[in-house]
């Protein structure tokens, strides 16, 4: 199992990445064979080419990120961590809010191996 420091820093990073909608350092926080499901339910992106081809295109609308509580860790064997933040589009009527709680299973050197994202969206005025 990763050390906390350790995963506290990877998700520090993602998020950051996401923030910035900065798709190189976002697509450096997963493993070269990762599966990522975004949102839950959807087809999984596979490999390093899906899943920038998902954040090339997810970040194509200017949005803000700000992060919600902290980094639940656990594991034995394996290392888990949940994070939730929220993304706000803006748009001409407002704006819309997607809340989001992601799972993520580690590998052995703390980069995304399975991610699962959670997305509760609101029209927001």
């Amino acid at each position: 199992m990763a050390e906390r420091e350790q995963v506290e820093a990877l998700v520090a990073r993602y998020v950051d990445a996401v923030a910035r909608q900065d798709v190189e350092a976002t697509v450096a926080c997963f493993a070269p064979d990762a599966v990522q499901e975004d949102p839950v339910g959807s087809p999984p992106n596979v490999g390093e080419d899906a899943i920038r081809a998902f954040f090339e295109k997810s970040f194509a609308v200017p949005f803000r990120v700000n992060r919600e509580g902290d980094t639940r860790i656990c594991g034995d064997e394996e290392t888990w961590a949940s994070f939730r933040f929220t993304i706000e589009v803006p748009t001409g009527d407002g704006a819309f809010l997607v809340r989001v709680a992601d799972l993520a299973q580690l590998d052995a050197e703390c980069r995304i191996k399975r991610l699962w994202a959670v997305q509760d969206v609101h029209q927001t005025v």
